[in-house]
């Protein structure tokens, strides 16, 4: 499973960087990365895909 964040400000991660606006993708080891980027303000979390309901 992976982590998926949106960075807000220009990150350096792992020799990538990453763009304000552009999607990161960590491996689920890294949970408490992303808990600190998110803390920091330095990403936000990506949006929830809605739950279709399905037709009867």
């Amino acid at each position: 499973m992976t982590i998926v964040l949106k960075a807000r400000v220009q990150l350096l991660l792992d020799g990538t960087v990453y763009e304000p606006g552009q999607w990161i993708t960590l491996p689920e080891e890294q949970a408490a990365r992303a808990r600190e980027l998110l803390a920091y303000g330095l990403v936000e979390e990506a949006p929830a895909k809605p739950v279709r309901r399905r037709r009867s």
